[in-house]
């Protein structure tokens, strides 16, 4: 498999537990010192903390995360990954209810990430750092 086939097999698994709110399974595709750089957030570090966080931000009403690979580049061990984001919302509590009353039941926002990976020891490869912001 090349290496951008890689990273969409990836990213494209990231996407789907994120969907299927399967938490557990985000952890690990950080690396022990990973940092991840939420919008308007304070920087988190480690893949619990990680974890943790992008919990928190799907459970304030993301219902499916989709995840593009616009340019996937290689520079020996690293790997820059500049992608597009789309993401459903369905907000919680009076958001949610007045967003109803609109006649909307779902917020569709989009996108940009820039995702660095790095190649383990073992040849996998796994998140150092990873940021989105909305367009």
């Amino acid at each position: 498999m090349n290496t951008r086939a890689e990273v969409e097999a990836l990213t494209a698994k990231f996407a789907k537990a994120v969907t299927d709110r399967n938490f557990a399974a985000l952890g690990p595709f950080y690396e022990e010192r990973a940092r991840f750089l939420p919008p308007g957030a304070p920087m988190v570090e480690g893949p619990a903390a990680i974890q943790a966080t992008i919990q928190k931000l799907v459970e304030r009403g993301i219902k499916t995360l989709d995840l593009q690979a616009v340019d996937v580049i290689e520079g020996g061990d690293f790997i820059i990954e500049i992608g597009r984001t789309t993401v459903t919302i369905q907000p919680p509590g009076a958001l949610g209810l007045l967003l109803l009353l609109l006649g909307k039941r779902r917020l569709t926002k989009h996108g940009k990430s820039i995702v660095v990976w790095r190649k383990q020891r073992d040849g996998t490869l796994k998140i150092m750092a990873d940021t989105f912001n909305s367009d």
